[in-house]
């Protein structure tokens, strides 16, 4: 091969090196710029994510305390204590007497401190309401 051969084939190389740089460099830009300008906006909808997931777990755990509430009413009569919700509903006591002191509320429910040293909920049904018939006229 002659001289002026491997110079345009080293030119023609380095071209092609340059070009390919080039171009993976214009990648790079184009990469980076897409992802600060894309950025926000993924992390806006991993956040609405994150707290709709959060949401409704919190909204099912809800539900499936009221469940347990009702059932451990109709087993004990109307009359649950804080231990009893807490085993039943598989939460702490400090959550069980939140939730059922927020029911006690709710219902007019009674407390009754009992010796053992828990707290004793006494759920009534509501009294019929009196019918109030309108005065017969005589005549």
């Amino acid at each position: 091969m002659s001289r002026f051969d491997r110079r345009s084939l080293d030119a023609q190389q380095l071209n092609l090196g340059l070009s390919l740089g080039l171009g993976a460099a214009i990648a790079c830009l184009l990469f980076v710029w897409l992802i600060t300008l894309l950025l926000p906006w993924l992390l806006l909808l991993a956040g609405i994510g994150v707290v709709g997931y959060g949401w409704r777990r919190q909204r099912q755990f809800q539900q499936r305390l009221y469940t347990c509430f009702y059932d451990c009413l109709q087993r004990h009569q109307g009359q649950i204590s804080v231990l009893d919700f807490a085993i039943a509903a598989q939460i702490t006591g400090p959550q069980a007497r939140e939730f059922l002191d927020a029911r006690a509320k709710d219902f007019f429910a009674d407390f009754e401190p009992m010796t053992s040293g828990d707290i004793l909920y006494s759920f009534r049904p509501p009294a019929p309401a009196p019918v109030d018939f309108p005065p017969r006229l005589s005549g």
